[in-house]
């Protein structure tokens, strides 16, 4: 079925709302950008939205909810409808879950539909139909994602479980682990606006019962003279983490605000400070992580070892003007 103009206008608005509440509304200009600066980018799904999207359930069973890709070039096949992937008659946008001794169990095939400068990749379908997919046992996998079967990215990731806490409904908790303790990022709209650092956490020890209150604080320190340049937290800052990790968005304040001044520690003031950076959280007063960003010529620079490690790997990393990916280095 053909979607009238009217019609597919008022979806991509949706969409494009969507998109704004998955905190991505500003990646459509950002991208288009980077495309006509570069000529040609490499496909990826951002990592942010496999983050917040994979989860195992009860019993192990994985769930893949909405993901967002970028550079996928346009499908070799073309779809009668919306979808320029699909898997009955478009191209074929495939994520293969494998086990640790690189066996496949099982194959997801995406529908995925351009707006603007992404992909919205919304549903699937599964090879062997939804009862082909087996619960996860504890152990390593993980998902290959690939375009006509060639792999361009791999998030690797492992299930664990432990027992719950709560005497009333005892039940064994699946768990995943992988790249949400070490993967954050440092996200601002504009350079004259808020700076925040988006975060995975939780609290694995208190699985089941009742929810642990736990603070945050945030230091941001120039490596060069150990000047404190900005934090974040503090006593208004309590969160009740669950044992599943979940994405959080922790602001950065300016040290003091002037009378009419803004609240908000902008990005352009770290952009300004050439060298070496540090970000420190903790929790609950407690060191937790360490990151690290390097400022040069009012840009962030990336390690060259970095790029090259995560791209040997398929792992890529998310380097745009108004966010940047950070791994944890403690």
């Amino acid at each position: 079925m053909t979607t009238k103009p009217n019609a597919t206008g008022r979806a991509n608005s949706i969409a494009r709302l969507a998109f704004c509440a998955a905190g991505l509304c500003l990646l459509f200009s950002v991208g288009a950008a980077r495309a006509q600066a570069q000529g040609a980018c490499q496909p990826r799904v951002r990592v942010k939205t496999l983050l917040d999207n994979v989860q195992v359930g009860g019993r192990g069973a994985l769930s893949i909810g909405k993901l967002y890709a970028e550079c996928l070039p346009e499908a070799a096949r073309r779809s009668q409808g919306n979808y320029g992937y699909n898997p009955y008659d478009g191209g074929k946008l495939s994520a293969t879950l494998k086990a640790s001794n690189g066996q496949p169990l099982n194959t997801y095939v995406f529908y995925a539909e351009k707006i603007t400068s992404m992909w919205e990749l919304g549903r699937y379908e599964v090879v062997g139909g939804p009862q082909a997919v087996k619960p996860l046992a504890v152990g390593s996998y993980s998902l290959d994602f690939a375009i006509e079967d060639k792999v361009f990215q791999r998030f690797p990731f492992s299930v664990s479980t432990v027992e719950s806490k709560d005497v009333y409904r005892p039940e064994t908790i699946y768990l995943l682990d992988g790249p949400w303790s070490d993967y954050a990022e440092l996200y601002f709209p504009k350079p004259d606006r808020y700076t925040q650092l988006w975060v995975w956490l939780r609290d694995r020890e208190n699985a089941g019962a009742q929810l642990r209150e736990v603070q945050y604080t945030l230091r941001l320190v120039r490596e060069r003279d150990g000047k404190l340049i900005a934090e974040g937290g503090g006593a208004t800052s309590a969160m009740r983490l669950r044992p599943q990790w979940v994405g959080y968005k922790l602001s950065f304040r300016p040290l003091s605000v002037p009378a009419g001044g803004s609240s908000e520690f902008h990005a352009s003031e770290l952009l300004a400070s050439e060298g070496d950076h540090r970000i420190e959280l903790s929790l609950g007063g407690k060191p937790y992580a360490t990151y690290r960003v390097n400022v040069k010529g009012g840009k962030f620079q990336r390690d060259p070892a970095h790029a090259r490690e995560a791209a040997n790997a398929l792992m890529p990393l998310e380097s745009e003007p108004n966010y940047w990916s950070l791994r944890r280095t403690r």
